[in-house]
């Protein structure tokens, strides 16, 4: 698939205002409740989704598929990996103080 420099240069400035405003919001560090992580994890889903009908919009299905495959697929490895680390907080019993915040 041949990409034009303006497709590119709008990915990347897309990807840079995305990890700004993500380090912008998450600068103070407070306790996140489960209703706000969900609202977040959909914001995210859907700028993903968004970005993967605009690839299957300007590349095809090829493209758009693979992207959407790779998602789902990197999701739910992310998922797993949650489940573990909190298999491991509350078997060793680690106060939430000392439990490192991302």
């Amino acid at each position: 698939m041949n990409v034009s420099l303006s497709v590119w240069l709008l990915t990347v400035a897309g990807l840079c205002v995305l990890v700004a405003a993500d380090f912008f919001i998450g600068r103070k560090p407070h306790d996140v409740s489960i209703r706000e992580a969900g609202i977040w994890t959909a914001v995210w889903v859907v700028l993903a989704c968004l970005f993967g009908v605009g690839l299957l919009v300007v590349g095809g299905g090829g493209p758009g598929g693979e992207f959407f495959a790779g998602y789902i697929t990197e999701k739910s490895l992310s998922v797993d990996n949650l489940f573990v680390f909190v298999l491991i907080m509350a078997k060793f019993a680690v106060p939430s103080q000392y439990q490192q915040r991302v």
